[in-house]
C-alpha cells in the first residue's frame, strides 16, 4: 500500500536580483517524488532551477526577481506500508 502527501514552503524573496534557495521537506518516513515551484509576481521573478534534495527528503528550487515577492515551493512525498 502507498500514501501520498502534497507539502509546501513559502519563502521571500528580496527584488535585489539574488538568487534565493528554498525547500519543501517531506514529513518522516516518505521520500520525495516530484515537485516544483512558482512566484508570486510571474513579471518580475524566474525560478532559476529545481531539484530534489541529495537525501530524498525535500525539494529545493532556487529563485530571484526584480520586485521583492514569495516563492512557493512544492514537493509531492510518498510513504509506502505494509
Amino acid at each position: 500500500m502507498t500514501e501520498t502527501t502534497r507539502v509546501s514552503a513559502v519563502v521571500n524573496v528580496p527584488g535585489t536580483g539574488q538568487s534565493v534557495q528554498g525547500a519543501a521537506y517531506c514529513p518522516s518516513g516518505y521520500t520525495v517524488t516530484g515537485g516544483g515551484a512558482q512566484m508570486g509576481l510571474t513579471d518580475s521573478g524566474i525560478i532559476a532551477g529545481t531539484e530534489p534534495s541529495t537525501a530524498g527528503q525535500a525539494w529545493t528550487a532556487w529563485g530571484r526577481a526584480s520586485a521583492a515577492q514569495t516563492m512557493t515551493v512544492w514537493a509531492i512525498c510518498l510513504r509506502m506500508s505494509a
